[in-house]
Order: C-alpha cells, then structure tokens, then sequence
C-alpha cells in the first residue's frame, strides 16, 4: 500500500459518510467481522455471528452498503455481502498519511 502524498491528501463527503457509518458499534462489528472472513458470506452468516434481529440487521447492512463499504450479491433467494476492498485501502491510507 502505498501512502498517499501529502498534497493530494483530501477528504471527500465519501468519506465523511464512510466513517459516520462506522459510527456505530452493531456496524462496525459487522464490518469487522466481514474484512476477517476475505470474501462474501450470506445475511444468515452474519446474523449467526453478530446475533442481532434480522430487521436490525438489513438496517446495518444497508448502511454499510450506501457509505460505499460494502457490495452485496443476490442469488436466489439469498444475499451475499462483502467488503468494498478498494474503499478500505482509500480509508486507510487517508488516515495514517499524516502518521
């Protein structure tokens, strides 16, 4: 991974939405939980490991999906979520540029 400069080191409103979704323990638990498993599990998936209602969970999920941090897939009547790599390297360089 390589640091972003300095000069080009600016923060966007995509960002901004990316951390304020993180913003909460319920989704960054899920996040979390989503960037060990390196690559798509099923809603049920995550519900059996983070343990909250499924209604509660959509709601996380959705979240997670619309700041740009996660993509989800549909296949039949399951769907897939992973994490948007390339949005966590951006993240990640952004905060530790200046470090």
């Amino acid at each position: 991974m390589t640091p972003l400069p300095l000069a080009r080191l600016e923060a966007t409103e995509e960002h901004v939405e990316a951390f304020k979704a993180l913003a909460h323990l319920s989704r960054l638990q899920i996040f979390f939980f989503l960037v060990r498993a390196k690559g798509e599990m099923s809603v049920g998936e995550i519900q059996a490991e983070i343990e909250i209602p499924g209604p509660t969970l959509s709601h996380h999920l959705d979240a997670l999906r619309r700041a740009g941090l996660l993509e989800s897939r549909k296949e039949e009547r399951y769907i897939y979520y992973s994490v948007k790599r390339d949005t966590v390297s951006t993240l990640t360089r952004l905060l530790t540029a200046c470090c």
